[in-house]
Parts: C-alpha cells; structure tokens; sequence
C-alpha cells in the first residue's frame, strides 16, 4: 500500500499533504476515498466561494473590470450549481481508490523523492496534457447523444458562474477526472506535480466561469471565451489556452 513506502524526509510546504496521504494509506481504500472527498470538497468551497465574493461583489464594487453576460441567473441555478459540484466530487473521489490499488499492485509508480524544479516541470507538462485531454474530453462531449444525455446540464448554467465548476453530469465528472489517473500508467510523476494541477486547474477554471472580464479590451481573456461557449454553445472547446481551438477552427469570433 502506499504507507508502505519508504518515504525521504519531507519537503516543506509538501509535509501536511504527505502526512495525510500516508496516514489515509495505512487505512485502506476507504480512506483514500474519504481523505480525497475532503480534498476536493475544501478546493471547490474555497475556490467557488472566493470566486463568486471575488467576480460578483468585491471586483464590481471596486469597479475594476465588467461582468461579460449581464442577465440574472436562473431559479434555483445557484442549487443546481452546488448539488452538482457535490455529486462531482463524489465521483472524482471514487479515483483514490482506484489509484491506491493499482499503486499497491505495481500498475502506476509516483516519485516520492522528488526536487522541485522538476516537480514544476512536471506540472508544466501536465497542464498542458490537461488541455488536450480538456479539449478532447469537451469535443466527444459535444456529440449529439453525449450532449444532450449528458453535457446539457453543464450548460444549463447559461450565464456562468464560480460555482458552476464542479456541475457536471456523474458521467461528465467521470471523464473529466481520468486527467490525473491516466498519465501515472506512463509515467512516475513527482507528487507535488500530481497534487498542485487540480489547483492550479481549479484556478484557471474559476476564472473561466467568472462571467467577468477584469481586464476589459485585451487581445485574449479566458473568462470572455468561456462564457461565450456557455452562451452559444458551440465552440471554443479548450480548457484554458486558446491554441487548440484556433488549430482545429473551433475558435468562436468575438
């Protein structure tokens, strides 16, 4: 199991991580599923609860930036919203398990003796893996019987929000949290790498749902880009990066 192994002395800020990732170890899958519960629970009430302070009181009251779509939020949109990311959660955790298992019997490797510049390397490539397997992941999801069985409930939220983020079909949840799982079958990823992406991914996904544009009229905005997806649906299928969308034509003009 994963607390069997022999683990170097700790890295600074990686201490508390790997205190609770081993001491979640020696318990069993459950564990992991519970300790991995709570790690994607604490990210998305801090980051979705920032967000929406952040892109819908503190920004607009300063007046810095706009909001990009200006019309009132459906009923019950901010429950959907929430309910959604929690049953999203539940799904991303259901990969701990997974992940320990084949962990345990040898099918993926993580190194735990690790130096950061090139854990920052690492995180590099990995976000940009997160963009292929984004823009991948959104396109399939984009296909008639995916769309409107499954992606539809994303974009019921037609003007976006920070706590629409996590509000995904159990399917679409599914899918979009191999990202993590998958590249560990090819390659001993250094921990802090595999750690810091669903923040750094859950940063650049909250901005892209803010529905705000804080800096109005420059050449490329995320949040901009998004939110006109979300409005006309097709197009504009990368994560973060426009690069994919302006290679494959699927770039929306402004």
């Amino acid at each position: 199991m994963i607390a069997d192994v022999a683990v170097p002395a700790y890295h600074g800020t990686m201490h508390f991580a790997e205190e609770i990732l081993f001491a979640a170890g020696r318990r069993g899958p459950w564990a992991m599923f519970f300790a991995s519960l709570i790690y994607f629970g604490l990210m998305y009430a801090s980051f979705a609860g920032l967000g929406w302070l952040l892109f819908r009181r503190l920004l607009p009251a300063l007046r810095i930036g706009r909001p990009i779509d200006g019309r009132p939020l459906k009923d019950g949109q901010i429950e959907n919203e929430i309910r959604r990311s929690l049953g999203s959660i539940f799904v991303f955790s259901c990969y701990a398990p997974l992940t320990e298992y084949a962990y345990r019997h040898g099918y993926i490797h993580v190194s735990w003796d690790y130096q950061w510049p090139l854990a920052i390397f690492q995180l590099i490539l990995l976000f940009a893996w997160n963009e292929v397997h984004f823009y991948v992941c959104h396109r399939l999801l984009h296909t008639r019987w995916l769309y409107r069985h499954v992606h539809r409930i994303h974009h019921e939220s037609v003007v976006a929000t920070p706590l629409a983020i996590y509000s995904f079909h159990w399917f679409e949840a599914l899918l979009l949290g191999s990202v993590i799982f998958l590249p560990l079958f090819a390659w001993p990823f250094e921990f802090p790498a595999l750690v810091l992406l669903p923040v750094m991914s859950l940063i650049f996904n909250t901005i892209g749902h803010s529905n705000y544009d804080v800096f109005a009229g420059t050449r490329y905005s995320a949040s901009v880009e998004h939110s006109a997806h979300h409005h006309r649906v097709a197009g504009n299928y990368g994560f973060y990066l426009p690069f994919l969308d302006d290679w494959f034509g699927t770039r929306l003009s402004q």
